[in-house]
């Protein structure tokens, strides 16, 4: 398949994690990648401290609400998370042809600048573990000292971000969550999230994940004229 010259080469973005912003580059010539994608989670590992293996996922909300009507969020899959021996098989691209499957070209813009927003969770699918996912929100989406659909002010704190980072970082305590959690998500059982929720709740961690920002608190309100409550954590415990 021969080159198309509408796609570029490179893109580089930038990307405003807590008050500073870093440049992303996405180089579909380096020969480094086979998944060119990874690009991505490599260097927001640079950029946020957190070790590649603690990322799940990164996801770009509206990415273009014109050119790609219909797409609401687009998720790339980091590759480093997967557990030893379970990374899924990938197609074999030529150099002249794998861009033709990529759409970040169109999803990234050369000069864009996107707000890095982010939560804890925990994964059954890829790593198996309390993990982070990313959100790359862009910028027209974010007002400054507001929460908005896409981005709460309050969830992209330095407190909040290393709470979060020291949590999927503690391989110790992953490792007594995971043979609990794992089971029961793998059942597909309708009561499964119910079950691993309150495991988490025992090891006092659900609150940490469960965090509800105001403006999705209100539009809740607004679509159901009431607002759940739960019991996140053991007020007997820690």
């Amino acid at each position: 398949m021969a080159k198309r010259p509408d796609y570029p080469h490179k893109i580089t973005f930038k990307v405003k994690h807590l008050d500073e912003y870093h440049d992303i580059v996405l180089d579909w010539d380096e020969d480094k990648y086979r998944y060119k994608k990874q690009q991505i989670f490599d260097q927001l590992e640079s950029i946020t401290g957190v070790p590649n293996r603690y990322t799940c996922n990164v996801c770009v909300p509206r990415p273009d609400e014109v050119n790609l009507d219909g797409i609401f969020t687009w998720r790339y899959i980091n590759l480093k998370a997967y557990p030893p021996g379970s990374q899924p098989e990938l197609t074999n691209y030529s150099r002249d042809d794998y861009r033709e499957d990529d759409i970040s070209w169109r999803i990234f813009r050369d000069g864009e600048r996107y707000h890095l927003a982010y939560f804890a969770y925990y994964d059954y699918e890829v790593s198996k573990r309390i993990s982070f996912s990313y959100s790359l929100v862009n910028e027209r989406y974010v007002t400054e000292g507001v929460c908005t659909r896409d981005f709460c002010q309050y969830r992209s704190n330095e407190s909040h971000f290393k709470k979060l980072k020291d949590l999927v970082s503690n391989d110790e305590l992953n490792a007594k969550i995971t043979p609990l959690v794992q089971p029961l998500m793998e059942t597909f059982s309708n009561l499964r999230y119910a079950e691993a929720s309150k495991i988490l709740r025992e090891f006092n961690v659900e609150h940490y994940l469960c965090v509800i920002c105001s403006e999705q608190r209100r539009e809740v309100i607004q679509q159901n004229g009431h607002e759940r409550h739960d019991d996140l954590y053991l007020r007997t415990r820690g």
